[in-house]
């Protein structure tokens, strides 16, 4: 019962809104034909316009734009309550797309996404590793300055490789030459 309140909420303020718009239309209407009574100036302008609101072609044409500026200025107010209706949506693509449920294939952010940051060496490394592909992760480690391959988060870097890949003798020696450190 919970989940109809709110629409049912939003319903009613939707009818209220409607018909406080008729009656102010209609307001206008009244004071328009009321005010051709006003004595001078004022009174014949209010004649003025309300017989030309009132000709049976110019009525039509009034109440269109009468109804645009409504249009205008409820979809004005709509956009300053609830901001700019403009999203940035995210696709994922490639291979294996096609496998996943089409919920999880796009993602839509009012705000706009942070610039992606690039991965520094050890970050793609470790990703290389995590995924299996170590051949990738090797070719990183070899592109790496030499004097960095004796830091410890390199050695952990490079012991885990050893033993992911099955290179046991490897790992030993790195597991010493970690625990020297």
């Amino acid at each position: 019962m919970s989940d109809r309140e709110p629409a049912t909420d939003s319903r009613r303020r939707q009818i209220i809104v409607g018909a406080l718009i008729i009656g102010a239309v209609g307001l206008l209407a009244v004071l328009l034909w009321l005010g051709r009574a006003i004595p001078g100036l004022f009174g014949e302008w209010f004649g003025v316009v309300a017989g030309i609101a009132s000709t049976p072609f110019l009525m039509e044409a009034t109440f269109v734009v009468l109804g645009l500026m409504i249009v205008l200025g409820l979809n004005a107010w709509r956009h300053h309550r609830e901001g700019d209706e403009c999203v940035y949506l995210e696709q994922v693509g490639g291979p294996g797309s096609e496998n996943l449920p089409e919920s999880a294939r796009w993602a839509i952010y009012r705000d706009e996404p942070e610039p992606a940051e690039a991965p520094d060496d050890l970050v793609l490394i470790e990703g290389a590793i995590a995924i299996g592909d170590f051949d990738q992760a090797s070719r990183r480690l070899a592109d790496l300055d030499p004097e960095r391959l004796d830091e410890t988060d390199v050695l952990r870097l490079r012991l885990r490789l050893a033993e992911e890949s099955g290179e046991h003798e490897r790992a030993r020696a790195l597991r010493e030459r970690l625990s020297g450190h």
